[in-house]
């Protein structure tokens, strides 16, 4: 039977299936699609030049190290006002950390060089688009797209409710997401192992505001902060304070506890580090290998609609700087955006396609409370490597759970929602793994070591959300848990704490204490961690069948409030050498 259809158009269907499909926008597209974005600076373009070209600014005008002819693009940037995009660097650290970076990833997978992104501020937005059509036919400029603003990326913010008596309360009780898998990630029991709390482990936090202070964030101080002081609004700047909260609010009677209370943590405003792509160099610039940086900002593509929201590195500037931190052995945990749609989409282009363009960060969205499926608004896909709670979840800030006097320093939410408690909670997992393994196995987590923790360990989501972190089956799996576990991370004063030893059947242990830390190597198995001038034998313990437990009364004694009880012991066996456990830890509260 004969088609009835024109020969034409069968003709232009036929050359479209054999047509090899597309994978990436050419620039032009890209920069008409982000233009469209309510969030933009509208007389701000981002502008990369082409690899190999040397170029950077020498008192305004553009020159080349590698005697490349530039002006073609030196006329075009003389319209505006132009500067380096990453001032993190010099221009030979960006190159260093550029050939780090190609020195470890695979060919054809090297981030672009971040010297050659320049921020050009044209007189107008109506200059700012022409100047953008004009460089996209220049052969000197490989990416141009308007300067995105960043948005925090939670969900429904609360609004705080009238006056409550000012007595804090403890909230631990609420803190669902600490509780066992599968609800939650086992944090709880994790923090009794020395160094799960972030010992040892520098955070680097980038976001758009904070206020200061807050009664239960001593952290939040100026002098950790990087860069410019934020605006100290509290509109947005609730939205650090209850992520930060998240990753370290303090181990006390009152407010809530952090996953790692006792991480070193820096802030970072991305307005005053020169934006959120030259603000995430600058954290990694200022951190060493196997240090946890931490963006919880998204962006508004709006192609879809006004909730259209995608992860930030879609933009270029933003992919390049993440790939090159990742590259050069840094931890990088961010957010998938609060879009509700999947990064597969066919319209990203591959952009969130690992096989195609992989940035190296870990990203995160968000589950339904605690159900392990996914929060309506988040997006999935593929990309994702883990979720956690997206709302009723515990954070300081916004005030409806807790808000005496309308007094921000006191505020309190039980409602948190979005990506943007999923984020900190799932970093605040892996800086705890890495404080861990630090402390007790005496090296560094890699990303693609943390990625396949992430990937195996916890539960999974019908979604393709990735699975929710059982924290402490993952410091199992790593061995930073062998042979001693506490009963509880904390103790009341006059409460008791236990401390369960697991070894051969037959064997005994001696359980030593300490309030203070060490870090001696005794040729055995681990080092021991016990400061010698304060260690104390508590208990010779037989092991008939391979467990025993020893429990402590505390001192009803207010002296004691805040200290810190360090354990650790060695199991015998037979003719076999001492095994000395992993350390543990309990604090007096």
């Amino acid at each position: 039977m004969r088609s009835s259809l024109p020969v034409p158009w069968l003709l232009a269907c036929a050359l479209l299936l054999a047509a090899p499909a597309r994978t990436q926008q050419t620039p032009r597209e890209t920069a008409a699609l982000i233009a469209r974005s309510p969030h933009v600076h509208h007389d701000r373009l981002c502008v990369k030049l082409v690899e190999g070209s040397g170029a950077e600014l020498r008192d305004g005008l553009l020159h080349s190290r590698t005697g490349t002819d530039l002006s073609p693009a030196a006329r075009l940037f003389a319209r505006a006002i132009a500067e380096p995009l990453f001032t993190a660097l010099p221009w030979d650290g960006l190159d260093q950390w550029h050939k780090n970076a190609c020195a470890v990833l695979p060919e054809g997978r090297a981030p672009g060089h971040l010297g050659l992104w320049f921020r050009l501020t044209a007189p107008s937005a109506v200059a700012a688009d022409a100047l953008s059509d004009a460089l996209l036919t220049c052969p000197l400029v490989e990416h141009v797209h308007k300067e995105p603003q960043p948005t925090p990326a939670s969900h429904r913010t609360p609004n705080p409710p009238g006056d409550i008596p000012p007595t804090t309360p403890l909230f631990t009780a609420l803190q669902l997401t600490h509780d066992p898998a599968p609800s939650g990630h086992g944090v709880w029991r994790a923090q009794g192992i020395l160094g799960a709390r972030g010992q040892n482990v520098r955070f680097h936090m980038v976001e758009d505001d904070w206020y200061m202070p807050h009664e239960d964030l001593d952290v939040l101080v100026p002098a950790n902060f990087v860069g410019g002081l934020p605006a100290g609004t509290t509109g947005g700047g609730t939205h650090g304070v209850a992520g930060t909260s998240i990753l370290c609010a303090g181990r006390d009677t009152f407010g809530m506890t952090g996953i790692v209370d006792e991480v070193d943590i820096r802030f970072y405003a991305a307005s005053g580090n020169g934006g959120a792509a030259n603000a995430l160099l600058q954290a990694a610039v200022n951190s060493q290998p196997g240090d946890v940086v931490m963006m919880v900002l998204m962006f508004l593509l709006g192609q879809l609609g006004t909730d259209d929201w995608v992860p930030l590195e879609l933009l270029q500037a933003v992919f390049d700087a993440t790939l090159t931190a990742t590259a050069n052995g840094r931890i990088l945990v961010v957010t998938a955006a609060n879009g509700g749609r999947s990064l597969d989409d066919p319209r990203f282009m591959r952009r969130f396609d690992r096989g195609f363009r992989d940035s190296g960060a870990i990203m995160v969205t968000a589950s339904d409370g605690p159900l392990l499926t996914r929060a309506s608004f988040s997006n999935y896909g593929s990309r994702i490597d883990a979720n956690s709670w997206g709302n009723g979840v515990i954070a300081a800030g916004y005030g409806t759970l807790f808000f005496p006097n309308s007094d921000y320093r006191q505020a309190y939410t039980s409602s948190y929602a979005g990506t943007s408690p999923a984020v900190p909670t799932v970093a605040g997992l892996v800086a705890s793994m890495q404080g861990a393994v630090r402390r007790q196995l005496d090296r560094t987590l890699t990303t693609a070591e943390l990625l396949q923790l992430l990937h195996t360990i916890g539960t999974p989501s019908p979604d393709a959300i990735g699975r929710r972190t059982d924290l402490f089956a993952a410091l199992q799996a790593l061995g930073a848990v062998d042979g001693l576990e506490m009963s509880s991370p904390d103790v009341l004063l006059g409460g008791s704490v236990s401390v369960a030893l697991t070894g051969a059947a037959g064997g005994a242990a001696f359980l030593f204490t300490s309030f203070l830390l060490g870090n001696l190597d005794l040729g055995l198995n681990r080092k021991v961690h016990l400061g010698l001038a304060t260690m104390q034998t508590v208990g010779f313990l037989p092991m008939p069948s391979g467990t025993a437990n020893w429990t402590m009364q505390v001192p009803n004694d207010p002296s004691l409030s805040g200290t810190s009880l360090y354990f650790q012991a060695g199991l015998l066996a037979g003719t076999a050498p001492i095994h000395v456990t992993n350390s543990g830890q309990t604090t007096i509260l």
